[in-house]
């Protein structure tokens, strides 16, 4: 941890005391020294809860009015915005299945290559998957299959003996010993994307290209082929349905892959939903001067915060600091997740802290980048955070509700995570579009409604 002093230092010598026992004499204690401060340590968490920047449900075929599955020559369609390095994941069911869904590999289709969205048909990264929740029956004839679950007299199927999550094999194994050829992905249906390069806008067809009397061959016949409501994520890198050889996360694919209901699965992704952005190193000021790093309604000062608000870089602002600020103020910067070295962003799960020593009357402005912006940072309000109540005894506790996220107004705001200038995507410094309100401001709720409490805890201790 780095301390820092505020340099009002008022030094307190205190006498040492001597105390004299009956027929000897007792060492004097150490005298003591006080200058009237507290020593504060300063945490900020990342907290941010959410594991894919977007997901959605597609439940309703093209022309229809209410949620069905897909018969031949039916098609879902859903759109959604994304950036460079995101990915997309669906989930169906293949209705006469127990529990086998069309997704493709765990980590999504990558929505972007060599820096352009890309258009056209896809099918070839879609599979078919084994959940592992259901012993696999024959399609459309077993007793416990899609269309024959409700009549089954026994209940749900049997436990399968492999729970993992496993691609389903041209030629699969039964368990009733028997081998079932399962017919190509794409004679049964046909995934297509659209996009737009200028919106970043993707639009997803599903769409059912099976015969029912040429298809699906089983021991009864040709069987009909339909295909599931599903869900959908767009993630960066991680595997937001499922993972390949473990187990079903019990989070509702399996009501997906059985039944086809998306109700349990859908409500999880949406709470799981959103903006993850990192944290960037910051600077921060112990002071009594109203507005040290910069004031609503003006422009920004041009000390270096603009290097923070788009690079996270807190080189040039803690330098400006250094030069311009009061006698008595203090600054400094926090550049290394707890238990690393190194000037690093801090990601999900990880806290910066350091210490600052106050005085009665200080407050502590702080600032960090919200790294998946074009010119956003959170920060402590222009006056900064009082460090003592009126009886002049130190704050300590949660003070995150004194952290909001303003617009530094330098750079034209884009979508959080997908715009094309923003943190991670932008090509270079200073490539954005200036903004037309070159005022500082707080970002409103209709331009991104999620409180700030979902992204950060700030906390203050002795």
């Amino acid at each position: 941890m780095l301390t820092l002093h505020a340099g009002r230092v008022s030094a307190l010598l205190i006498a040492a005391l001597v105390a004299v026992g009956c027929g000897s004499e007792e060492a004097s204690p150490e005298p003591q020294i006080t200058d009237g401060s507290t020593t504060f340590k300063v945490r900020l968490e990342n907290v941010a809860p959410f594991a894919q920047l977007k997901s959605g449900v597609y439940n309703t075929r093209m022309g229809a009015t209410s949620p069905g599955p897909l018969a031949p020559g039916d098609a879902y369609e859903f759109s959604f915005t994304a950036g460079r390095g995101q990915k997309l994941s669906f989930a169906s069911m293949l209705g006469q299945s127990n529990d086998w869904i069309f997704a493709p590999a765990p980590g999504g289709i990558e929505l972007y290559q060599n820096g352009y969205p890309i258009s056209g048909d896809v099918t070839a990264s879609v599979y078919l998957w084994d959940v592992g929740t259901e012993a696999d029956e024959e399609p459309g004839v077993g007793a416990h299959t899609g269309p024959n679950q409700a009549s089954a007299t026994d209940g749900p199927g049997a436990p399968d003996p492999d729970a993992n999550v496993r691609m389903v094999q041209p030629l699969t194994r039964l368990s009733n010993g028997t081998s079932f050829a399962v017919p190509p992905v794409s004679s049964m249906i046909r995934v297509t994307i659209r996009s737009e390069a200028q919106t970043r806008r993707f639009t997803v067809r599903i769409e059912n290209v099976a015969s029912d009397t040429s298809t699906l061959q089983t021991s009864q016949g040709f069987k009909p082929v339909r295909v599931s409501p599903g869900v959908w994520a767009v993630s960066t890198g991680r595997e937001p349905l499922f993972s390949e050889g473990k187990a079903d996360r019990g989070l509702g694919l399996e009501a997906i892959a059985e039944s086809g209901n998306v109700t349990q699965l859908a409500s999880e992704l949406t709470s799981s939903s959103g903006v993850a952005t990192p944290l960037s190193p910051g600077v921060f000021v112990v002071h009594r001067a109203a507005a040290p790093l910069f004031m609503l309604g003006e422009a920004d000062r041009g000390q270096g915060l603009e290097r923070i608000a788009e690079e996270g870089n807190p080189t040039a602002l803690k330098h400006s600091v250094d030069e311009v600020l009061a006698l008595g103020t203090s600054s400094g910067t926090f550049t290394a997740p707890d238990g690393d070295y190194g000037t690093h962003p801090l990601l999900p799960g990880l806290s910066y802290s350091f210490e600052v020593k106050a005085y009665p009357g200080d407050r502590l402005s702080l600032v960090s980048m919200f790294g998946m912006s074009n010119d956003w940072f959170f920060g402590t309000a222009p006056e900064g955070l009082a460090l003592f109540d009126a009886a002049n005894q130190p704050i300590t506790g949660d003070v995150t509700a004194m952290v909001h996220l303003y617009d530094l107004g330098t750079e034209l705001s884009e979508e959080p995570g997908v715009g094309p200038n923003i943190g991670p995507q932008q090509p270079a410094p200073d490539t954005g579009v200036q903004d037309t309100d070159r005022k500082v401001r707080e970002v409103s709720p209709s331009m991104y409604s999620t409180p700030v409490a979902r992204h950060l805890k700030l906390t203050l201790s002795l």
